[in-house]
């Protein structure tokens, strides 16, 4: 499986922890394991949704003979 890497700057890394642990419902900041695990989470969904969406084209898409 090829990985992903996420590079970012101090700057960067304190709005981080600050936003997902409003995100996450924390009583303060995130830490970089419940960042990851919320980005993977999103990234699943996305997967998700989209194969359901190409199947359900799919499914519309084919003709049913009444004959």
């Amino acid at each position: 499986m090829a990985t992903m890497t996420i590079t970012t700057t101090a700057g960067e890394d304190a709005r981080l922890v600050v936003a997902f642990g409003k995100k996450l419902g924390l009583p303060g900041n995130a830490n970089a394991a419940q960042i990851k695990a919320d980005v993977i989470a999103y990234v699943k969904t996305v997967v998700r949704d989209q194969e359901r969406i190409a199947a359900a084209l799919t499914a519309n898409q084919t003709d049913i003979d009444p004959t």
